[in-house]
């Protein structure tokens, strides 16, 4: 048992490594990079590819230009290293651990860059899509019908919030004769809900996304009433919502769609 948590552990390091190899590269040049400075984008040695090991061995700051490494590198292999021997120690009821590993990473891996970029890559979506509409026919729980009608679900219920969201933008833009760049919604949340739909399947991406707008709105709230209080609101001020969807989809993933399922008596 020791020996296999320890094995695990050591797969979710290195897939921290990943996460964080990919989101260093894909929000700037859409391709998969080297490690390197994000200050000036010099090589890093091969002792500071892992934030853990430059931690270690205090190569944080880069050879060339002296800027740290980010601490949200050294968290994601943290997290990472913690959360992988967890999902197969504690293995929830009528989850695989394989396709739960890949379905998780994927979700770690947009909500790393929603949070520090507020965008959600077509680049991984699509393929992170075909991909779960795999695992979904091969889950016999799930089932393909299923995983496609979550998707579907997911598709068309965030593309018409994505164009209610539009539409709105553009009518304050015109009252307020300011151009606004930001949305309510952007089309990656419309690509992401397809995702969480193809994960979880009807009816539970209905759950799913519940939540996470709930939770969306439970942190909007409580964040804003900061920003009054510290005097630094502002109209419009932009939240990442892709966090908020993963962590409901990850919930009814992981719990099943207890909360819809008791609501309909099933």
């Amino acid at each position: 048992m020791a020996g296999m948590l320890a094995l695990f552990t050591l797969l979710g390091w290195m897939l921290g490594i990943l996460i964080n190899l990919l989101s260093d590269s894909l929000p700037f040049d859409r391709r998969i990079e080297r490690p390197h400075c994000l200050a000036c984008t010099a090589p890093r040695p091969a002792t500071a590819w892992s934030a853990v090991i430059a931690w270690l061995t205090r190569k944080r700051p880069c050879e060339y230009c002296g800027v740290c490494m980010r601490t949200r590198n050294l968290a994601v292999e943290i997290l990472a290293a913690l959360a992988v021997p967890a999902l197969w120690y504690l293995k929830p009821a009528g989850i695989q651990f394989w396709p739960a590993l890949v379905i998780g990473s994927v979700f770690f891996l947009i909500t790393v860059i929603d949070i520090e970029h507020r965008l959600i890559l077509h680049l991984v979506t699509t393929p992170a899509a075909v991909v779960f509409a795999i695992l979904g026919f091969l889950n016999p729980e799930l089932g393909l019908k299923r995983a496609l009608l979550g998707g579907a679900f997911g598709f068309i219920l965030f593309l018409l919030l994505y164009l209610l969201g539009t539409a709105f933008s553009r009518w304050a833009a015109r009252r307020n004769s300011v151009p606004r760049e930001e949305v309510a919604l952007g089309f990656g949340d419309v690509t992401l809900a397809t995702l969480i739909g193809l994960a979880v399947g009807f009816p539970g991406v209905i759950e799913a996304l519940i939540r996470g707008i709930l939770y969306a709105g439970i942190f909007s709230i409580a964040f804003l009433i900061l920003m009054v209080v510290r005097r630094k609101y502002s109209a419009f001020m932009p939240i990442p919502y892709g966090p908020f969807l993963i962590l409901g989809a990850i919930w009814v993933y992981l719990q099943g769609w207890t909360s819809l399922g008791r609501l309909l008596g099933m």
